[in-house]
């Protein structure tokens, strides 16, 4: 019997939105479904390939007779679901719980639908994949992986993906952009009639050698669906050599693989940067994401504590939601208005179910105590397992004149009035409450002063700014080191003829500071100093004919606080341009320090590339740093950052020009009018990992909670925490109910700077854990909990799931 040697694959590519809405796109998907199962029931030899189980989630709702047809050849290995994850979601940007949780409703969703365990991990046109994906999909169950976008630089099809944990995961795929890719195993293109499909299948008849070697004519949403494999497969069989050449599936592709016990090269994990472009178009999406899968996080974490099971449904569905937002093509806002727009849509619906559950959560029914004359009560929740002192918003009732002062246990606490919200330095408990009071009275408005020099400080910082430069000195008051020093250019902007995805820069960066500076001193608070500076570009062919920029830079420290508070109020109108926050440093470095989903990588300056110009994907900070010092940037989810030569760069607008892939400007992709921006700029002695700077990271985008009593102070005054996680290098991800719905919850932490690590978890009122894998299946005996609190051991950058009782 003649060995196989090619192993012919079909896939269809179906995005869940991207040049249509997602309407549009489920009439084009029913339309491929019909032809792939008309062509399953016509050859009995055929087999094809599926992906993303939104698909057929809605498929189910929509048409099960279609879905009854997939599932039987599901069963009877004619097709083969790939991945199982809900979407093939971007892998660098949102938070590193998504991918968990995208991958984990997916699996669920297909075996109980059509009956199935997933073989195949699959990552096709997701824009680059971050260094834990390795890890990630061990602890699923994998060590194998099918994608196709590597950075750009990869010549083997065939690899071993190093994660930055150790974890090793076997890798096929094509990096679409590498300018050469040598044919060791595998044949994948991209086919729009029969001419292509000739031409793969022609090419990889000639290789030489026994294989296995994988055929793949992939296609996407409106291209065709070809029978055209089926002559090239029954020519290849032909002349004496039947059998040489056989459909059959990804997964039966990857087992010859493997048995074949070859040593592959191995590549560092940290597979990006890839459309470097979508970093910063329609960045709305990637703040208000950030926002959004947060306020998701936090609700689990209270709805789990309080036990509030019955939610978990609502839970799930915002996950299903945030699936269908966190698709590449989806999320990289690289699509029509109509598709920015429902996606808008959709974020709110998602956060208003995490609003919900929330709120329900925290506002349980207690008995009252004494009637409030002139107060209210004020309890501040924590969501994260620190003793926390950090700034809480609340809106003023505006009937109200102002208020007098706020007490915790009678101690004053510091507060000021800014835009009709009270702004209060709140201490709270490890993953707990504080009860305040606040006493109303006449409060003075805030006051400005214009200046020519301004100057800010607190206990760790000391701020200059002057009307010729935006930032003149930042000193770190620790050891009297300047920092910062003379940045005019804290706002730049270029050229930019590129399109939705790809740069394309031209001409040299124009500085703020061609602006004429304005600069407004405030009175110092209790709660701490502010400037604002404000300036305006004059017309300039690098912001188009008609374009303007005005720009408002907010500059605050807050008492205690060892980080400035930077906002940027923007009136953009560009094209052909981009608009970039730069952070020149005295620090001689060109390495960054970048956070990614579950973990941390040091990167270097790359060339440009076809798709990439400069930026890497960060997830909520980057650290440069030399022997002695150290600056941090923390963003609130505009997060591609380069680093060169000491200075930290990141794109906040971008206004494309030309057309990529069919797709065209329209009038919501130059993202004209206001924007704001929030940034943290952390400056330290030593490295950033003794420096607090991930936990100013976590609060920065995990804001205190509030609930405002007016009437009557709750009988629950006492302070009241739940959980509490050391070191800071140990991050708490994940507190969540299991998926099964059982008794319990699932708590998950990771090691954030590759060190060996001895971490201390208590858990009000735990008494029993076991070790969990990510499909939370128990994976060990019993851990003891003594008074709630357990000492856990951590390999660097080591996930860690405890599925625990109480």
């Amino acid at each position: 019997m003649t060995k196989q040697k090619y192993w012919v694959v079909g896939n269809t590519h179906i995005d869940l939105a991207w040049k249509k809405t997602r309407y549009e796109m489920e009439e084009v998907f029913d339309s491929f479904l019909i032809k792939v199962l008309d062509m399953l029931d016509s050859h009995p030899t055929f087999t094809y390939t599926i992906e993303q189980a939104a698909h057929y989630r809605l498929l189910k709702e929509r048409r099960p007779d279609l879905l009854a047809r997939v599932k039987h050849y599901v069963q009877a290995g004619r097709i083969e679901m790939v991945g199982g994850m809900a979407s093939t979601l971007e892998t660098n940007f949102p938070n590193g719980e998504c991918f968990v949780r995208n991958q984990l409703i997916g699996l669920r969703w297909v075996e109980e639908n059509l009956g199935v365990n997933v073989e195949t991990p699959w990552l096709i046109d997701t824009f680059g994949i971050n260094a834990q994906i390795p890890q990630i999909l061990k602890q699923f169950g994998y060590s194998r992986l099918m994608a196709n976008r590597f950075g750009g630089q990869i010549n083997d099809d065939v690899f071993i993906s190093k994660g930055i944990d150790g974890t090793e995961l076997l890798i096929v795929g094509m990096d679409v952009y590498s300018p050469y890719v040598k044919h060791g195993q595998l044949y994948w293109g991209f086919v729009n009639d029969w001419n292509d499909v000739d031409k793969l299948f022609e090419k990889a008849a000639k290789h030489e050698g026994e294989g296995p070697i994988l055929i793949t004519a992939q296609t996407e949403n409106e291209m065709l669906i070809t029978l055209r494999p089926d002559y090239h497969v029954k020519q290849g069989n032909a002349y004496g050599q039947d059998g040489l050449w056989q459909y059959s599936t990804y997964s039966k592709f990857f087992d010859a693989l493997e048995a074949t016990n070859t040593s592959w090269p191995v590549i560092n994990g940290d597979l990006n940067p890839e459309f470097t472009g979508t970093f910063s178009q329609r960045i709305a999406i990637r703040l208000r994401n950030r926002e959004v899968e947060t306020k998701v996080l936090q609700a689990e974490k209270w709805a789990s504590l309080t036990q509030m099971t019955q939610w978990q449904e609502h839970l799930d569905e915002a996950w299903w939601e945030l699936a269908y937002i966190q698709f590449h093509d989806v999320f990289t806002g690289s699509h029509p208005t109509e598709v920015f727009t429902g996606l808008m849509k959709s974020l709110d619906s998602v956060e208003k179910i995490a609003q919900d559950v929330i709120r329900r959560a925290l506002y349980q029914p207690r008995s009252r105590t004494t009637t409030l004359t002139g107060k209210s009560a004020i309890q501040v929740f924590n969501s994260l397992p620190w003793k926390r002192r950090d700034v809480v918003v609340i809106p003023l009732d505006k009937q109200l004149t102002g208020v007098k002062q706020v007490l915790s246990n009678g101690t004053i606490v510091p507060f000021d009035l800014k835009e009709g919200q009270l702004r209060l330095l709140a201490e709270t408990p490890p993953m707990g409450s504080s009860i305040l009071t606040l006493e109303y009275g006449v409060t003075d408005e805030e006051r400005g002063i214009k200046v020519d020099e301004g100057m800010i400080e607190n206990e760790y910082i000391r701020l200059e700014c002057d009307s010729k430069y935006m930032i003149k000195r930042l000193v770190w008051k620790e050891t009297g080191t300047t920092l910062i020093e003379n940045v005019g250019d804290l706002l730049s902007v270029q050229r930019d003829k590129g399109s939705f995805q790809i740069e394309e820069l031209v001409g040299e960066p124009i500085p703020a500071n061609i602006s004429t500076i304005e600069i407004t001193q405030y009175e110092a608070t209790l709660l701490g100093q502010r400037l604002v500076l404000k300036g305006e570009f004059p017309e300039l062919p690098e912001v188009g004919a008609k374009g303007f920029l005005t720009w408002e830079a907010e500059f605050e420290l807050i008492q205690g606080k060892p980080a400035l508070d930077v906002k940027f109020n923007l009136n953009w109108q560009g094209e052909g341009s981009r608009l970039r926050f730069n952070l020149p440093t005295k620090l001689d470095s060109s390495i960054g320090i970048y956070e990614i989903p579950f973990g941390t990588v040091h990167r270097k300056s790359y060339r440009v590339r076809g798709t990439a110009q400069g930026e890497w994907p960060a997830h909520r900070f980057v650290a440069i740093e030399d022997q002695h010092h150290g600056i941090a940037l923390i963003n609130t989810g505009a997060a591609g950052v380069e680093v060169s030569s000491g200075t930290m760069s990141t794109t906040i607008l971008r206004a494309p020009q030309t057309e990529y892939a069919g797709m065209v400007i329209d009038k919501t992709s130059s993202q004209h009018g206001n924007h704001s921006f929030d940034f943290v700029i952390v400056p330290y002695s030593g490295t950033w990992s003794d420096a607090s700077v991930l936990q100013l990271a976590q609060e920065t985008n995990e804001k205190l909670t509030s609930m405002v009593y007016h009437q009557e102070i709750p009988e629950q005054a006492a302070i009241t925490s739940w959980m509490s996680l050391s070191p800071s290098n140990v991050v708490l991800s994940a507190v969540k109910t299991p998926e099964t719905g059982t008794d319990g919850m699932l708590i998950r932490v990771y090691e954030s700077a590759g060190i060996t690590t001895k971490a201390e978890l208590w858990v009000k009122g735990a008494k029993q854990a076991w070790k969990s894998n990510l499909r939370e299946e128990k994976t060990e005996d019993a851990l003891s909990f003594i008074d709630g609190k357990i000492v856990l051991e951590l390999q660097p950058f080591e996930i860690l799931t405890l599925y625990i009782l109480r």
